[in-house]
């Protein structure tokens, strides 16, 4: 795994730590309209990440992970990209990013 990558998900962990138990895996398997995908159930999640260019790969990761955080929370989940997932999105982004 690309060591930008590890740091990132160590930084998600640290500023932004899940309820869910959480596995990220990069894959060479995922379809080609595929960048990543997050999948939550049984307790635990998983995002896979489709192995491609760094930036690529980070945004990815970021947009995956908020997935899990939207999760998290005890509003129910209108679709996957509901307003509250934006919004965590965009927080995450900006701190991510250092804004």
């Amino acid at each position: 795994m690309h060591s930008k990558l590890l740091k990132t998900i160590r930084w998600l962990r640290r500023h932004y730590p899940t309820k869910t138990p959480l596995v990220v895996r990069v894959s060479k398997k995922l379809g080609r309209e595929l960048h990543g995908v997050c999948l939550v159930g049984d307790g635990r999640a998983l995002i896979r990440i489709a192995s491609a260019t760094e930036s690529v790969m980070l945004d990815t990761l970021l947009e995956e992970y908020c997935h899990v955080l939207r999760h998290d929370t005890p509003i129910p989940i209108e679709d996957d990209h509901d307003a509250i997932f934006w919004a965590i999105l965009g927080q995450v982004t900006k701190h991510w990013r250092g804004e």
